[in-house]
């Protein structure tokens, strides 16, 4: 008997598009953490050989959350997913004195890049630094920038409007209003941009006057910074073709003042 080609053709197409659902259902969730900031880089000896197996410590000093990755066998650590603010990295491995870095800023949207040397000696030596003064991001060549929180603060703006500051980032052009209903970015129509609160879509509509009256009326005081990526972004945006606005709003810390604690 022969085979039924027209059946194996069906299950071979509905195989192959399960397979490409999947890898695209995937590759959202592994990729998708725009709101997010990631930590990354190697450890070394004093001449340049790779330390396998260094044990590399994250802490958040804002709210006192760690976490902790080794090394692997070229000396290269990554840490996805952190929230922004400020961390302290501490990295060891024996024969090393302990190496601390104090400082470190993560930034939304950021992939930062800390290459760490270990001098040579005993753990429990250490030694404190503060953060490098070296490029942050080797992995994009996007043109854009962040709007950081003393900006937000400090820096006048019509109406309050946070989003009048994207015309601090580069290619930025503004029609005539200075919000987000007139700014523009490397060329492209203002229609095109998109903007995202604390990684959810947040411009997902047509209509101009809606993004202004619904989606973005957030106070200026609830912002803490945001990432303006003007061009050359990477594909994990894919929405708009225009400048992606990435918002992070403001969250709590482990400081307890005299106030909070009134009852």
């Amino acid at each position: 008997m022969k085979p039924n080609l027209s059946h194996s053709l069906v299950s071979v197409v509905s195989k192959y598009s399960f397979a490409v659902i999947l890898t695209l259902i995937l590759g959202t969730t592994a990729y998708a953490q725009i709101d997010r900031a990631e930590l990354e880089g190697t450890v070394k000896d004093p001449s340049g050989a790779a330390v396998v197996g260094a044990s590399v410590i994250i802490l958040a000093v804002d709210t006192g959350l760690t976490a902790e990755q080794p090394s692997n066998t070229v000396g290269y650590y990554r840490f996805p997913g952190l929230a922004v603010g400020r961390y302290s990295v501490t990295a060891s491995s024996s024969g090393f004195k302990t190496t601390v870095i104090q400082n470190v800023i993560l930034e939304v949207g950021q992939t930062r890049t800390l290459d760490i040397k270990l001098p040579v000696g005993a753990t429990t030596e250490k030694v404190e630094v503060n953060t490098p003064d070296e490029p942050s991001n080797r992995t994009s060549a996007e043109a854009g920038a962040v709007i950081r929180p003393d900006q937000i603060a400090d820096l006048a703006n019509n109406g309050r409007d946070w989003t009048t500051l994207s015309l601090l980032a580069p290619f930025a052009q503004d029609d005539g209003g200075g919000d987000q209903r007139t700014i523009r970015f490397a060329g492209r129509a203002r229609d095109d941009n998109n903007f995202q609160i604390d990684g959810v879509d947040a411009g997902g509509i047509q209509e101009q006057a809606q993004k202004s009256t619904t989606r973005l009326q957030i106070s200026e005081d609830a912002i803490e910074e945001y990432r303006v990526s003007s061009a050359l972004y990477d594909v994990e945006y894919g929405t708009q073709a225009g400048g992606q606005i990435d918002a992070e709003t403001k969250s709590g810390t482990t400081t307890i003042t005299a106030q909070s604690m009134v009852i």
